[in-house]
């Protein structure tokens, strides 16, 4: 194998490991939260639940 082989394994597998401790830690912080949805992790935000509203007759 050449160095820029070498170079180009190094660096696919140092970004593999960045994004493996990204969401690592992204999973971590979300046990951690007190309200955790249903469908968590990346910015994924729970909609707003329309107010019910009784209506008296």
């Amino acid at each position: 194998m050449t160095s820029g082989i070498i170079e180009i394994w190094a660096g696919i597998l140092g970004l593999a490991y960045l994004a493996g401790a990204g969401l690592y830690f992204e999973m971590i912080s979300t046990r951690k939260r007190s309200h955790v949805s249903a469908s968590h992790g990346f910015g994924h935000h729970t909609r707003p639940q329309p107010l019910k509203i009784r209506h008296s007759r």
